[in-house]
């Protein structure tokens, strides 16, 4: 059996078995030999051919004390988010161990400005009476968190109003807000569970590589070998 490269960065932490916050997105990074099995993109029909894609996981230290301090500065009460960063500094899913695609990324704090100018790109043209029927209330007041890579997807986090602390997924294509999760814990959660919603959410954006040639291979099974007792 093939071997996928570490599922983990530099900093992959297990949590104290007392603490079920983020147990999904832990026992992702656990799982070993994770992989995508894909099929070509294909029209009308997929073709027969099949590729497994062998996937990783990057994740990055977490945030010191000094950072942690600023962040809740920031951002006020929002444990859940606090407590991920406590943990882990950003977090870059089911990449392609061949190619460069990744599926979802979380950003450390200090890339939430980058992602808000791109996010922000999409509003550039947007006349008053647009904005007044597109925009969310909460739009004044938010922080970009991440983003679907390569998409024009973000996903944003208000810091305002009812909606404070939910996120958001930003779809370009439609000019959409739609609520991904009601905070940020379970959020990661919903991208950590791999289940036939998830499957076509990816294969809807991310197309993974052979190597070898300009296919473009679309997730259709997930499949990991379980870790060692």
């Amino acid at each position: 059996m093939d071997t996928a490269a570490p599922l983990c960065g530099r900093s992959c932490k297990t949590l104290d078995g007392s603490n079920t916050m983020y147990e999904a997105f832990e026992a992702l990074l656990r799982r070993k030999n994770q992989r995508f099995v894909c099929t070509d993109t294909g029209w009308p029909e997929p073709g027969p051919d099949r590729h497994v894609a062998l996937l990783r996981h990057e994740v990055d230290p977490a945030l010191d004390d000094q950072s942690l301090a600023e962040l809740r500065k920031q951002l006020g009460d929002l444990p859940e988010l606090i407590e991920f960063y406590r943990r882990y500094g950003s977090a870059r899913l089911y990449c392609d161990t061949i190619g460069h695609a990744s599926a979802f990324f979380i950003a450390s704090p200090e890339s939430w400005p980058e992602l808000r100018e791109g996010f922000e790109g999409w509003l550039e043209g947007l006349d008053e009476e647009e904005k007044e029927e597109l925009l969310p209330n909460w739009i004044a007041d938010y922080v970009v968190v991440g983003e679907v890579p390569n998409s024009g997807n973000y996903f944003l986090l208000p810091l305002e109003g009812p909606d404070r602390g939910k996120v958001f997924e930003f779809e370009h294509d439609g000019f959409e807000f739609i609520e991904s999760a009601a905070n940020f814990a379970a959020f990661v959660e919903s991208i950590s569970t791999v289940d036939a919603a998830l499957l076509n959410e990816i294969l809807g954006h991310t197309r993974y590589s052979d190597g070898k040639s300009s296919v473009q291979w679309l997730c259709k099974e997930y499949q990991y070998d379980e870790p060692a007792a």
